[in-house]
């Protein structure tokens, strides 16, 4: 059953996002993509060093959008920009950043979404290509 949620959450999240010019115009068509088992799917901004995610987590009962960095220089950089990225980012709800000098190897930029897997999904998929969008602003502020 949880398998299967997932497939039909990504299909239906790629179905959704197909109608939306502006994420088409952002992102490419998603309505070709492959479904997978995992949880999140990532899509590329043609930056090696940071990238967009849309997560489903069922079990915990939200939906999350977020910038995944692998070069801790540039996630320094976006932190000094803390007051112009919550204010992209407000509309979605809170934002959560990893602290800049964690002892890790990447850092992540988020903001969550309570759902209910069980109810019509439209709205939730409405958020996580707003969120999507969203996160495109932000990783734009790195010039």
């Amino acid at each position: 059953m949880m398998q299967n949620l997932r497939y039909i959450g990504r299909d239906e999240m790629y179905e959704y996002a197909t109608t939306r010019a502006d994420f088409v115009d952002v992102y490419g068509d998603p309505s070709g993509r492959k479904t997978n088992s995992d949880t999140w799917t990532s899509f590329g901004v043609g930056l090696g060093f940071c990238h967009p995610d849309g997560a489903l987590n069922i079990r915990g009962g939200y939906i999350a959008v977020d910038l995944y960095f692998t070069d801790t220089f540039q996630y320094a950089k976006l932190c000094t920009m803390r007051d112009s990225v919550e204010r992209i980012l407000a509309h979605l709800g809170e934002v959560m950043w990893d602290e800049p000098d964690a002892d890790k190897k990447n850092r992540h930029l988020w903001v969550r979404h309570d759902v209910d897997f069980a109810s019509d999904m439209t709205e939730a998929y409405q958020w996580m290509t707003d969120g999507l969008l969203a996160m495109r602003n932000v990783y734009e502020l790195l010039g």
